[in-house]
């Protein structure tokens, strides 16, 4: 999971669709211009812990249909090197297994496109929503229990892919993508391994307005080095977090605090931010026993940790990731390093809104909610 949500946020960092944030407002020279397309995917599931080795040799077929909107205005272009398209996808895949079944997709994409010729250009994507699965873990022995993948029917998907288009005519262009796919529940019901698969896709695309990308120069501008220093408090709740106990059993359990962060803007879309996290939970610990190979005594009510990374400002959104260590003891099963990867939205100049996924290595802890204030 951790490569996923590194590679997840490195992709995003490269892509912009508004202004940087606390960047002047700027007037789009060429509007965005409309794109549909179709697009057929097939591929392989990959086995990443032996205990979803059932899944091997399945080969998901997968359909989809997309409408975006593709920029081409030189303000953009000189914003982030790229001309960005933004749109929604719909997917259909059969996973190519029974033990898998069947799954539908819904996500929201965010594509930087690279003018390199005026017949091709290089691409990649950052897909986020929601899936809907039909044949989840089922708990009844008597049933097909082999599915450890996903329990949910509904989870977050995330997809990611890059490719080459290539412009058929000034209205068609034919692309071909290598995509990577997610689904996961961050914790919220066990078990949870995770599905992944991996696919080669063809598109088709049709623009309306044309397909042509201008070439255009990029001019630069430092402006954010004057920016200072900015301090941030917030709220986290959890309305569900898990731990497995040996006798105490999986708990379910609300967890709430708060944090302080301090930031700096150290380039465009680029920032870099520290922090200190405490919250409370009320997790029941197993009694001492001297068999088990993690101490479940090394926990406290309130856990605390400090924290830092990188954000991406793209606009009214923040999307950042952290590494953390605790400073209060911690449920034995986890190591002392953690991290964290949040999504914000800014509703103005204080104020903001957001969403975080907490995770040591490849073992999601909870997904959180933030409430914060810019000072």
């Amino acid at each position: 999971m951790i490569r996923i949500l590194l590679f997840f946020t490195a992709f995003i960092g490269s892509i912009l669709t508004s202004n940087a944030q606390f960047t002047p407002e700027y007037a789009k020279s060429t509007p965005a211009g409309v794109v549909y397309g179709f697009r057929i995917d097939n591929g392989a599931t990959v086995v990443h812990t032996p205990a979803v080795k059932a899944i091997n040799g399945a080969k998901p077929l997968g359909i989809g249909f997309e409408l975006s909107r593709q920029a081409r205005d030189s303000a953009t272009y000189h914003l982030c090197s790229a001309f960005p398209r933004v749109g929604l996808q719909f997917q259909y895949f059969d996973y190519g297994i029974h033990i898998l079944g069947h799954g539908l997709m819904a996500s929201y994409f965010i594509q930087p496109v690279y003018r390199l010729s005026n017949h091709v250009n290089y691409f990649f994507r950052a897909s986020f929503g929601a899936s809907y699965s039909d044949h989840p873990y089922n708990e009844d022995p008597a049933s097909d229990t082999l599915n450890k993948n996903y329990s949910l029917r509904v989870n977050p998907y995330l997809q990611l892919s890059s490719g080459l288009g290539y412009r058929v005519t000034n209205h068609l262009s034919l692309d071909v993508t290598g995509t990577f796919d997610h689904i996961s529940n961050g914790n919220w019901k066990r078990p949870n391994k995770g599905l992944n698969w991996v696919t080669a896709a063809v598109s088709l695309l049709y623009s309306p307005s044309g397909n042509t990308l201008p070439k255009l120069h990029r001019v630069h501008d430092k402006y954010w080095k004057t920016r200072p220093w900015g301090y941030t408090i917030g709220s986290l709740l959890v309305t569900q977090q898990g731990y497995s106990g040996f006798t105490a059993g999986y708990q379910r359990m609300f967890a709430a605090g708060g944090f302080v962060e301090a930031d700096k803007q150290i380039g465009r879309i680029h920032g870099f931010v520290v922090g200190l996290q405490a919250y409370y939970n009320d997790l029941k610990l197993d009694p001492p026993n001297e068999y088990q190979s993690v101490s479940s005594q090394k926990h406290s009510s309130v856990l605390a940790g400090l924290y830092a990374g990188h954000e991406f400002l793209l606009g009214h959104v923040i999307i950042s990731q952290v590494i953390g260590l605790y400073i209060t003891p911690h449920y034995g099963e986890y190591t002392n390093l953690f991290h964290q990867h949040s999504l914000r939205y800014l509703l103005d100049k204080h104020w903001q809104i957001g969403f975080c996924l907490k995770a040591h290595a490849d073992a999601a802890d909870f997904v959180g909610l933030n409430a914060l204030y810019r000072l």
